[in-house]
């Protein structure tokens, strides 16, 4: 059994709250981080390659998520806010 290479993910500013992964799609698998820099970023899950970045919070995002066919993302924030 081959040993996994860890994906280097680069962008975020301050501490990541946390990260998911999507069930794998069409388009294939993806990764969404939720994290203190006020933002959540979607990347490749396969090779950590950016996507995009979810901006508008205005305070550290706690959480993100992806709904099931990963078409959707939701936030959650210390803004007492969700987007």
């Amino acid at each position: 059994m081959g040993m996994s290479q860890p994906l280097i993910c680069p962008g975020h500013s301050r501490p990541v709250a946390g990260i998911e992964f999507s069930s794998p799609t069409p388009d294939g698998v993806f990764l969404l981080s939720a994290c203190h820099d006020k933002t959540a970023m979607l990347r490749s899950g396969h090779s950590g390659d950016w996507i995009g970045t979810f901006e508008g919070h205005k305070g550290a995002v706690w959480g993100a998520a992806l709904n099931a066919p990963a078409t959707h993302a939701v936030t959650c924030s210390a803004d007492f806010s969700a987007k």
